[in-house]
Formats: C-alpha cells, sequence, structure tokens
C-alpha cells in the first residue's frame, strides 16, 4: 500500500508553489514586459510570492484567480500602495466576501471606474 506522509505533502506543495511562481515570471515578461522591465527574475519571483501572500490574506486561494490578482497588482500601481487606499480595504476586507467577489470589485473599480 501506498502511504504519503506529511513530508511529501509538503515537498509536493512546495514543488507546486515554485511551480506557479516560475510560470507566472514568464507569462508577466510575456503579457505585461513594459510593467515588470525595471525588475530583475528574483524580483519579480519576489513580487509574485508577496502577491500569492496577500491572496491568501484576502481568502483568494483558486490558481486562476491568483494570477488575476497578481496582473492587477503589475497593472495598477495602486494594489501596490502602503497603506492601501480605503476603497480597496472596503472590498478586501469586507467580512466573508469570497475570492472571485473580491476580484470582481476590484476589476470592475480599476478598468472601468464602478462605484464599489
Amino acid at each position: 500500500m501506498l502511504k504519503i506522509r506529511p513530508e511529501h505533502m509538503n515537498a509536493l506543495a512546495k514543488q507546486q508553489v515554485a511551480g506557479f511562481t516560475a510560470r507566472m515570471v514568464l507569462h508577466l515578461r510575456e503579457v505585461f514586459p513594459a510593467e515588470v522591465a525595471g525588475l530583475d527574475d528574483a524580483k519579480l519571483r519576489l513580487f509574485v510570492e508577496k502577491v500569492c501572500a496577500q491572496a491568501r490574506q484576502w481568502g483568494i486561494t483558486k490558481e486562476p484567480h491568483v494570477e488575476r490578482l497578481i496582473e492587477l497588482f503589475a497593472s495598477f500601481e495602486v494594489l501596490r500602495r502602503r497603506p492601501l487606499p480605503a476603497w480597496v480595504r472596503e472590498i478586501v476586507e469586507y467580512p466573508d466576501r469570497q475570492g472571485e467577489q473580491i476580484l470582481c470589485m476590484l476589476e470592475d473599480k480599476l478598468l472601468f471606474g464602478e462605484p464599489v
């Protein structure tokens, strides 16, 4: 019988995260070259890792959703400000709001200027 131990699961999870980060670095270089031109690969990996950590804090966990959030961070400087603007905090800190809903609200506001 095959037995998967916790250390094997941890190693697999780390490998998946590293693979996602590498794919996102390539994706950003290809799709957002101007936005990431000032970042070398190490800084771009760090950028991706920081946005992934932010996504987890906001309850955004599905890979396609995290990718969308990374793209928003690359495209819109307002998401990289600290502290975050009040309208962003209002969207991401609202209790029990789902990740997909957070993304849709951010996209609507950032892309179309829709009221929150």
